[in-house]
């Protein structure tokens, strides 16, 4: 599948992924599946959107984030700056909602007209890590140690294992590493936007995507579906990667998914 790259003027790098149906979910036949996978079913973005290509690294979120702080102690002590600036930044939901604020205020007036920076939602990076065939991983339905960083000791640079394990619109590290946050509530599927999972005021838990370092082939599917509390976060669990989104700046993604539910639903 070709792919096309957008780059921002702070250098991200972004994948473009067209509107239109994929598979989401898996089947009652994968045994490897969690039931909260269940059912799989057709969803329909009907827009495009574009995704970042890596995770936001531990140096993109100190320079952006606007807190103090850096890398802890023992990576300090143990000249392991080069390694700590380049892995996935582990941060709470919360803190990556902020993180999206601060970066759309600083880079305002410089990206696309009418775009914003944002988290994805759960199906945005479903279609984004999978493409539309329903296939098991980013690369197919073989599992590889070679294409992630999954069932490892050390979380690995972003881009480490680029473009083998790459998704079929070019984004890197969508399995493996580090878990990553979504938009959406934990809610059961079939996926609809608009039943109030996009609340960015809810309390609830929020969805991980991706896996991690410590999960296995078996977990570390497209579709497999984790949720933690909006404040916790994980250094090798919580990362997150940054979605550039049609919608207005001055509406959230609840806003505009209100404007055609319940009568024209966006999925």
């Amino acid at each position: 599948m070709a792919t096309d790259i957008l780059t921002l003027s702070n250098g991200m790098e972004f994948m473009h992924v067209p509107a239109g149906k994929f598979l989401m979910g898996s089947t009652e036949e994968d045994k490897s599946a969690s039931s909260d996978e269940h059912p799989q079913h057709t969803v329909d973005i009907p827009y495009d959107y574009w995704i970042a290509r890596f995770p936001i690294t531990n140096k993109q979120y100190d320079a952006f984030s606007g807190e103090k702080g850096g890398p802890p102690p023992f990576v300090r002590e143990k000249g392991l700056i080069m390694w700590w600036n380049n892995v996935p930044a582990g941060i709470s939901w919360t803190s990556a909602m902020a993180y999206c604020k601060r970066l759309n205020h600083i880079l305002d007036g410089k990206l696309p007209q009418g775009s914003v920076l944002r988290l994805p939602t759960e199906a945005e990076w479903e279609k984004a890590a999978r493409g539309t065939d329903g296939r098991l991983y980013p690369w197919g339905n073989e599992f590889s140690e070679e294409k992630c960083n999954a069932y490892k000791s050390v979380l690995a640079p972003v881009g480490s294992y680029s473009p083998l394990g790459d998704s079929p619109y070019g984004c890197a590290d969508m399995i493996g590493n580090a878990k990553e946050w979504c938009h959406s509530l934990y809610s059961p599927y079939p996926y609809k936007s608009y039943d109030g999972r996009e609340d960015e005021k809810d309390s609830g838990a929020r969805v991980l995507r991706g896996s991690s370092i410590m999960r296995d082939g078996n977990e570390a599917r497209c579709a497999a579906r984790w949720s933690m509390a909006p404040n916790d976060w994980l250094i090798n669990i919580s990362s997150f990667r940054l979605v550039l989104s049609p919608f207005p700046k001055k509406r959230g993604v609840l806003d505009l998914l209100k404007l055609r539910a319940p009568s024209y639903p966006l999925w």
